[in-house]
């Protein structure tokens, strides 16, 4: 009885190499997921952070009373660096600006950027979020 020969030769190893393959794809895959998921939370926290600095700038104007103290751009920045979760406070840049002062019925508006580190630094460069936020100061 004959036994049929195979048409390409021997196949031992090809399930370690099939194996390899497809987990350098999953972990592309996968990687690619945790830095978009990385930005995106990054993004929001950055948006986020505008809308309250303005929301807490425009609450707290030239005539806020006692025991309410009247914002200024440092303590907005700090307002919003306290409230940062799972990120560098020393990189969130915030910027208040009052057009043209903190007297009721002006505006005031809050800029919020941050550099995102990705996570495979030495494939990507930085990215820079930033979100701006612009309202009406009440008091």
């Amino acid at each position: 009885m004959m036994t049929k020969r195979r048409l390409f030769g021997a196949r031992k190893g090809n399930a370690i190499i099939e194996t390899a393959l497809c987990f350098l794809l999953f972990t592309t895959i996968f990687l690619g997921i945790m830095e978009f998921g990385w930005g995106i939370f990054n993004y929001n926290f950055v948006s986020y952070a505008a809308r309250e600095g303005a929301r807490y700038a425009s609450t707290r104007g030239s005539q806020c009373q006692s025991p309410c103290s009247q914002a200024t751009s440092n303590v907005v920045r700090d307002v919003i660096r306290g409230q940062s979760v799972a990120m560098d406070t020393s990189q969130i840049s915030v910027t208040t600006v009052y057009d043209p002062d903190n007297k009721p019925g002006n505006t005031v508006t809050v800029n919020v950027s941050y550099p995102i580190p990705p996570l495979l630094g030495w494939l990507m460069g930085n990215i820079t979020v930033t979100a701006s936020s612009k309202m009406r100061i009440a008091q």
